[in-house]
């Protein structure tokens, strides 16, 4: 009788640790929550390739599973998103580095919660009928570029490996989605800038483009980012949306084809043309140490060509969030700290 008790009180005690696992680890088919208990988020977005995770943790729920109610701001470029961020409109923003990068030397206080994609998607798109049907050619030539964008850090990069320097050519300052019409009009010779600008300025020249690729020269990185008060503040907030985009990044390495016509929608293209901007991506959330290399290098080129006012350089490791990706994906966090 004692051993049946005994085996009574272990089968109890299997079933309720059982019942504890399945209420502190939901399926993730589960319905999503209530929305009065869903904690609101503004994510600001630009139509780009590279967050590509946000549209797809989106259009699938993946952020309602989390008990978030995402409200999805779009904007033409990372920088504008960043900028909504900087003046409250936003709590969080899909943004390449640089910005970031800039934003941090200025004294924001900036964080990257993680690095969502890695591309080589950036170049030169310049006019044959100018003249410049090779990289040298675009000495004295007028080049259209987005201020304070990656595109404005590749044309320098992509200038050097030239052996020319912005004093031997002239900026013109547009926004990205302005770029291309200043190209096919001829105000400008040439634009620095990142696609999907880079096909539509392609296109509209046809047999009258070169184009002068980064490839090898400059990866850029699109991340998330917020200020440091939204991660110290509702640091389980940031944990979820996370969680919500590991789940996308998962969806687009297993079932490619299903996320396309979500991109498609979200950057208004062709899914033939959304296709191949996806297969130039490389989705894999992570924050690693080579981040922090470029934007302290980014940061020194900033301060040498007078783009910002600052006296030294900031230590970058603080414009870094680590705990909230170390929390979901724990291997994808290689920054010495």
């Amino acid at each position: 009788m004692r051993r049946l008790a005994a085996c009574v009180a272990c089968v109890a005690l299997a079933a309720a640790l059982a019942g504890c696992d399945r209420a502190a680890a939901p399926p993730a088919d589960a319905p999503a929550e209530a929305p009065a208990a869903r904690q609101a988020v503004v994510l600001a977005v630009t139509p780009y390739a590279g967050a590509a995770p946000a549209f797809v943790a989106h259009a699938r729920g993946y952020f309602e599973r989390q008990g978030l109610a995402v409200t999805v701001q779009p904007h033409g470029s990372g920088k504008e998103a960043l900028d909504a961020v900087l003046d409250g409109r936003a709590d969080v923003a899909t943004v390449a580095e640089l910005p970031v990068a800039l934003a941090v030397v200025k004294g924001h206080p900036v964080t990257i919660l993680a690095t969502l994609s890695t591309q080589s998607d950036h170049a030169i798109v310049a006019r044959t009928d100018r003249g410049i049907w090779s990289a040298d050619a675009l000495r004295g030539k007028r080049i259209g570029v987005s201020a304070g964008t990656s595109g404005d850090f590749v044309l320098d990069v992509l200038l050097v490996r030239e052996r020319l320097s912005r004093a031997d050519v002239q900026v013109v300052d547009r926004k990205p989605r302005e770029l291309a019409d200043a190209l096919a009009s001829g105000e400008v010779d040439a634009i620095a800038t990142w696609e999907p600008y880079v096909a539509d300025a392609r296109r509209r020249l046809g047999d009258r483009a070169s184009v002068f690729p980064s490839e090898g020269v400059y990866d850029s990185s699109f991340n998330l980012a917020s200020l440091r008060g939204f991660v110290l503040q509702r640091g389980e907030t940031a944990r979820r949306l996370l969680a919500a985009l590991l789940q996308a990044e998962e969806l687009l390495k297993r079932d490619r084809a299903a996320c396309e016509p979500i991109v498609a929608q979200a950057l208004r293209k062709p899914p033939e043309e959304i296709r191949e901007l996806l297969a130039r991506s490389r989705f894999s959330m992570s924050l690693e140490q080579h981040l922090l290399v470029v934007l302290e290098d980014e940061g020194r080129w900033a301060m040498k060509h007078r783009m910002v006012d600052a006296g030294r350089a900031p230590n970058f490791l603080d414009a870094v969030y680590l705990d909230g990706l170390a929390a979901v994906k724990p291997r994808a966090v290689t920054i010495i700290h």
